[in-house]
């Protein structure tokens, strides 16, 4: 059987390292950018305890080789600009195991690094095509001279190539985005030790956010997010030092030292900070005729409030290896694969996407911090992150304390 995944990325990683070790099936990826090209390699990232609790299950090698290149994630903490604490949450009290610090190149590497021969780089996918025996065909440009090549007789496609998937596009249309209303930025920085920072930590002035931890690299990555118009675009007077010294630094009033380090940090002329808006896309597992299956990012973009994008990305890697083996020898039918896969998943997805759009609303304009994050210290919240960091869905139940 050939399996082809078009993104080397996360998931497209995960699921290659689950699928090869499996007797009767020819493997291979497609990526467009060369082996030690990374995208967004200069930032890093959380990963929730339900990603590492997946892999445990599935691929604990992968779990491993991801813990010796990252710091553990033990807590969420957030607190206003002037040190008043807000809430602290420890994911020993919400979750099976510790999350994740990672760089995001680190995490790529983990995901890559022994499917690489396995791996067509520098060709994006430019085309698809379908036999009338179901098997499917990619078309590949290759980046260095243009020169085309084609892959035949695909018994299974996943295209795992990111929110703007070409895959997704061609077969099923451009996704449909909803904007919650909120830019982001992101930065690494070179402090050598000298700011208090380490576990997650965030700062609120006003619904303007910083959110900080220090990776294992020693560096401090920094995401701030103040809210815009929805579906605007980010307005080149907001990315100016003197507009976020003005909307990061209370009018009146002290500021905790280290929040007033990151914020010189972000305004510092020299920091190179990388853009975004939240945003998120409705959910799609497979085209209309069952012949391609969409994971991560390609099938349901969410919002980056919870930290659950490459989460759930590592999510679905797991849980397709883990239905695969299950469903695999006489009688597979692609499509039936994609159904089965899309029943496990949709309602777990549906339900994340949901509690990382609604816990984004402290960020939203206009909102107080303080109103808006004290339900963050109660059961009620509680309750939710134990469902999103233990009920997957598939594998052990995960015991957590109440």
């Amino acid at each position: 059987m050939r399996v082809v995944l078009i993104g080397a990325g996360v998931a497209g990683g995960v699921i290659a390292r689950g699928l090869a070790r499996m007797a009767g099936l020819d493997v291979e990826l497609v990526e467009q950018v060369a082996p030690e090209d990374h995208a967004m390699a200069g930032n890093g990232l959380n990963v929730g305890p339900n990603a590492l609790w997946a892999l445990e299950h599935t691929l604990p090698e992968v779990a491993a080789e991801l813990r010796a290149a990252s710091l553990p994630w033990t807590r969420w903490h957030a607190a206003l600009s002037d040190g008043t604490p807000l809430y602290e949450i420890r994911l020993a009290d919400v979750a099976p195991c510790p999350g994740i610090r990672i760089r995001w190149s680190e995490l790529y590497r983990v995901a890559r690094q022994r499917v690489a021969p396995r791996t067509r780089y520098d060709r994006r996918c430019v085309g698809v095509d379908f036999a009338a025996d179901g098997t499917a065909s990619v078309a590949l440009e290759r980046t260095a001279d243009g020169g085309r090549e084609e892959i035949r007789g695909i018994d299974l496609l996943i295209a795992g190539d990111g929110r703007y998937s070409r895959l997704r596009e061609t077969l099923c249309g451009a996704p449909s985005i909803r904007h919650l209303g909120v830019a982001n930025f992101r930065l690494l920085i070179e402090d050598g030790g000298a700011i208090d920072i380490d576990d997650l930590e965030q700062w609120y002035t006003g619904p303007n956010r910083l959110l900080a931890f220090r990776l294992a690299d020693r560096r401090i990555y920094l995401s701030g997010n103040f809210p815009i118009e929805a579906g605007r675009d980010i307005r080149d007077d907001e990315k100016t030092p003197e507009f976020l010294r003005r909307i990061y630094l209370p009018g009146s009033g002290p500021v905790e030292a280290k929040c007033r380090r990151l914020i010189d940090a972000a305004c510092d002329p020299r920091a190179v900070l990388h853009w975004s808006r939240a945003q998120e896309i409705d959910v799609r597992f497979h085209d209309a005729q069952h012949r391609v299956l969409f994971v991560g990012d390609a099938a349901h973009a969410m919002a980056p409030t919870l930290g659950q994008g490459a989460t759930q990305a590592i999510e679905d890697a797991c849980a397709l290896v883990d239905l695969f083996e299950r469903m695999r020898g006489p009688g597979f039918g692609v499509p039936d694969f994609l159904d089965a896969y899309d029943r496990l998943r949709r309602e777990r997805i549906e339900f994340v996407r949901r509690f990382s759009w609604d816990a984004s609303e402290s960020l939203l304009a206009g909102r107080d911090p303080i109103a808006t994050n004290r339900p963050k210290a109660g059961t009620a919240y509680r309750q939710m992150l134990r469902r999103m960091y233990g009920d997957l869905g598939f594998g052990p139940p995960a015991a957590v304390s109440a």
